[in-house]
């Protein structure tokens, strides 16, 4: 091992073994715990020789370390502490946070550290791996191959040129052992207009590149009527009208078998973008997973808000039952209900079906808004999201994020999914943003 050190990026890092130690640490064991466990016990032991007093500073730099490592569960230190490791020369380094920290000593400590030589144990609780520094991830989609430093994407995807709200990571780009903590930065590029709430997702297939069976576009759809628009997502939307006050049938969209296998094992949360805002206080909207007219999965109902122009129902998993992967799944039938109170025909435009990815996924909610070039960043690594603000140089917790940390898999291709809201309960098809994302390489032995 070329270097061992202890301590985080804000207070600085005491070397304990390897290049550039000073006196008195000499000597450093560290014999990893194996463990199938997300989290270990584990321990490293140092041997100091030197001064008295050298000892004594030594230990009083280990003890502040600690200090730290006990603020930061208690939320009065920013940073956690880490273990850093540098395996081989000029090489990578790779951390571990530490939490439970305690030393131990030897029997004969006060007696050996006035002559000059002291050896003591850590003991913590660490994650079941080790992390290197941030990456970037080359990056692709409609606007860009593998693109660094910042790949465009708009708020809606379509037949267009350049309509894209997802970003690709190709596997070769993917140097890990194990799933790999992000950290996603999305700037708001559109000159106009903020960003409220954001709706991050991440599919991961290994030999699956493309985005077609996630966005389900209404000329797809039967049930109502298909009308023209250069306002709405591929130029069209879906008119839907009905008057019985039951749950009806709205529209439906066929997922065929190719698509069902692509999608199958996992769970999505539908996003129903509208095309025009409604007015009605008593209109409530579910999904059904149906084969013909028999029903295999009815989601619960939502209410549609009349001051939103979007619609998340409740998360469904596709196809909903375990199959045995035999032969090709049947296509399902997605179908949409709809139900109302009041006497007289109701009338919604729905503008695009969303499915997205909810087993890797994350929401924030805003209750500060991002203007133009304001950036939200996600770090999966330290478990902390913010927004750089442009103007004022400064960053704050802007959002309330709901989800888990967003890992990144390996030897698979990755695709990261966006949805972007508005101050106005919107989600401005036309509205851009520029993306970039980095990943730790995550392994359990260095």
């Amino acid at each position: 091992m070329n270097q061992i050190a202890l301590g985080d990026a804000v207070s600085g890092w005491l070397v304990l073994a390897g290049h550039s130690v000073a006196a008195p640490f000499k000597r450093a064991s560290f014999s990893p715990v194996l463990s199938s466990q997300p989290s270990v016990a584990d321990q490293l032991s140092l041997s100091l020789e030197g001064s008295p007093g050298q000892i004594s500073a030594s230990l009083a730099a280990l003890d502040k370390v600690r200090q730290r490592s006990l603020a930061y569960s208690q939320a009065g230190y920013p940073s956690p502490q880490y273990l850093r490791f540098q395996p081989s020369s000029g090489g990578a380094f790779f951390y571990t946070p530490l939490s439970d920290l305690v030393f131990e000593f030897n029997s004969n400590a006060y007696a050996s550290h006035l002559t000059g030589s002291l050896f003591l144990t850590l003991h913590f609780i660490r994650p079941n791996w080790f992390d290197s520094d941030p990456i970037e991830l080359p990056l692709t989609n409609r606007n860009g191959t593998r693109i660094t430093g910042g790949l465009a994407i708009k708020n809606h995807t379509d037949y267009h040129p350049g309509h894209d709200s997802s970003v690709l990571i190709d596997p070769s780009d993917i140097e890990s052992s194990l799933p790999a903590p992000l950290r996603i930065e999305l700037n708001n590029s559109h000159a106009t207009g903020d960003v409220k709430d954001i709706f991050i997702g991440l599919y991961h297939h290994p030999s699956y590149d493309d985005d077609t069976p996630f966005f389900l576009q209404v000329s797809d759809f039967i049930g109502g009527s298909l009308l023209f628009s250069e306002s709405a997502i591929n130029d069209h939307f879906r008119r839907l009208a009905w008057s019985s006050s039951s749950w009806s049938a709205l529209s439906s969209c066929t997922l065929a078998g190719a698509d069902v296998a692509l999608l199958a094992g996992r769970s999505y949360r539908p996003l129903l973008r509208l095309f025009s805002s409604h007015a009605y206080s008593d209109l409530y909207l579910k999904i059904k997973l149906q084969k013909g007219s028999l029903v295999l999965w009815e989601g619960d109902a939502v209410f549609c808000d009349p001051s939103y122009r979007y619609l998340f129902l409740p998360p469904l998993r596709i196809p909903p039952h375990h199959l045995l992967n035999e032969l090709q799944p049947h296509h399902i039938d997605l179908v949409l209900y709809g139900q109302h109170e009041t006497a007289g025909t109701y009338q919604l435009d729905i503008d695009q079906l969303y499915l997205l990815p909810l087993d890797t996924s994350a929401s924030f909610l805003g209750f500060f808004l991002m203007e133009h070039d304001d950036v939200l960043i996600d770090d999966s690594f330290r478990g902390i999201h913010n927004v750089h603000y442009s103007v004022l140089g400064s960053e704050t917790v802007a959002h309330l994020r709901q989800g888990g940390p967003m890992l990144i898999s390996p030897v698979e291709y990755n695709r990261l999914f966006f949805a972007l809201g508005s101050s106005l309960n919107a989600m401005p098809f036309a509205r851009s943003a520029s993306v970039r994302a980095y990943y730790r390489k995550r392994v359990r032995l260095l």
